[in-house]
């Protein structure tokens, strides 16, 4: 019997759960403001946290194609059926494209890419990186580290960060897809090969060197040169990779035949080699051998602590810190919360993790702003995997997490829209604050927020079902 055709995708609906105080996310007190309380009352009126799926106002009627963001990531970036690009989000290093640092509390189109038909995107901690159809590539925000990948970092005592506000083009070409770390990215090429550039300091790049030097003649200060240039991944030459994906400070390619390569910082033994060390280049994982091969074109991810693929099952296996307490699994271990599922899209936050599979989408971590999206009466943070019951029934092709958010791409039906509340920001723009650092986990630091103004964020129709649902199976 010949095998089900699948509908040809033509775009769907955004929905959105989580934070919107783009200037706290993942930042110290787990998104809150050291304001006295009438401040905080007033901030939390203005910028809520979104605990079950919205739509967004500014992308009502818009056919989404794709969506993005990225484990450091504390901005969104989607793309629309005619290839049109938007971003929203924290913008402090200009990571939204938009030729300044004003925040966009809203989806505003990325001018600088008029004309480029993008096709995919990921967002690191400070920076975003595009892919267009015609395979050109282009990047905008921090460059300090080169992950912007245009071959030069430019700063001078006058301007010590090099911030590339509107979109310039990588030097990268033939790209199909995309993916960024913190300060590094990962390019797939349409012939399968992995190009990277960024910060080297773990071997994230793949390049056999950390790029290490002393920065002083008379005593010692430990440095890593930036890598400014993309280049091909020696240790995967010769192998065809069908997808590569970037955590924090490492990387996971899959490649045609089974082999899962990974390599960059080891730390709770999220490379999957059963030790606790950082790899300089791609290493085959050996699980992966034999009767047990990764899937190439199954669904994998890479978080802060944590690894994804799916192997010969199918089935989803996991490693790394998986949980904030327990122990850390240094090899690749089956999900059984997920065995049995037709997976089709896992996406990683720095804690958290969505997958979307069948007619449900499965959320679970350790949430600090609703972006599980179990609903006001459900649970604010799942050990295990769980349903999000307000998608429940709905055929959701693509979920994307980041700092403090998650992202859903669902079917554009109109009556099972209907029920999901409609979000439109009190300000759409305003002037980006707070430009504390966070750490590698997206954590720490402190942002002193501007006072809140005028009436709370606006949010129309009924809202969604979102109880605690049933354990996924």
């Amino acid at each position: 019997m010949a095998a089900e055709q699948k509908p040809e995708w033509n775009g769907g609906e955004l929905l959105f759960a989580g934070g919107t105080d783009w200037a706290m996310l993942g930042r110290g007190g787990g998104g809150k403001s050291k304001a006295n309380p009438k401040d905080e009352l007033e901030r939390q009126e203005k910028y809520p946290n979104l605990v079950e799926p919205h739509r967004l106002k500014a992308l009502l009627g818009v056919k989404i194609a794709f969506i993005a963001a990225g484990s450091a990531a504390a901005h969104c970036i989607v793309g629309d059926v005619n290839g049109v690009c938007y971003t929203w989000g924290r913008n402090e290093r200009g990571q939204l494209g938009h030729g300044d640092l004003l925040q966009r509390n809203a989806p505003t189109v990325v001018a600088g890419l008029t004309g480029q038909h993008v096709v995919a995107a990921a967002g690191g901690k400070h920076h975003t990186v595009v892919v267009t159809k015609d395979g050109h590539s282009f990047a905008f925000g921090l460059n300090s580290q080169g992950q912007l990948g245009i071959g030069s970092i430019k700063k001078t005592k006058a301007t010590p960060e090099d911030l590339q506000l509107s979109p310039v083009k990588a030097l990268v070409d033939n790209a199909a897809k995309v993916s960024c770390g913190a300060d590094f990215t990962a390019w797939l090429s349409k012939t399968g090969q992995v190009w990277t550039a960024g910060n080297p300091q773990y071997g994230q790049l793949g390049g056999g060197t950390d790029h290490m030097y002393n920065a002083k003649d008379t005593s010692i200060k430990i440095m890593y040169e930036p890598q400014p240039t993309p280049r091909a991944v020696e240790g995967l030459l010769g192998v065809t990779v069908k997808q590569v994906v970037c955590g924090h400070s490492h990387s996971l390619a899959l490649a045609e035949g089974g082999g899962a390569y990974t390599w960059g910082n080891g730390n709770y033994g999220k490379l999957g080699h059963k030790v606790q060390q950082d790899e300089m280049k791609p290493r085959l994982i050996e699980s992966f051998r034999g009767r047990m091969l990764a899937l190439p074109e199954g669904v994998c991810g890479a978080g802060g602590t944590s690894t994804f693929c799916v192997a010969t099952g199918p089935q989803l296996y996991a490693w790394g810190k998986l949980k904030v307490s327990g122990d850390n699994a240094t090899h690749p271990m089956p999900l059984e919360d997920l065995s049995g599922w037709n997976l089709r899209s896992l996406s990683c936050g720095p804690g958290t993790f969505a997958v979307a599979a069948d007619n449900s989408v499965i959320t679970w971590g350790a949430a600090t702003n609703g972006e599980l999206g179990y609903g006001p009466s459900g649970k604010k943070s799942s050990a295990r995997p769980d349903k999000c019951m307000a998608l429940e029934g709905m055929s959701t092709q693509q979920v994307a997490c980041g700092v403090g958010f998650t992202l859903f791409l669902t079917e554009p039906t109109a009556d099972k829209l209907a029920k999901f509340p409609v979000y439109e920001p009190a300000v759409a723009v305003e002037e980006a604050k707070g430009g504390g650092d966070d750490g590698e986990t997206a954590a720490g630091g402190s942002s002193k927020a501007a006072a809140a103004k005028g009436a709370g964020a606006k949010r129309k129709g009924a809202a969604a079902g979102g109880g605690k649902g049933k354990k996924a199976k």
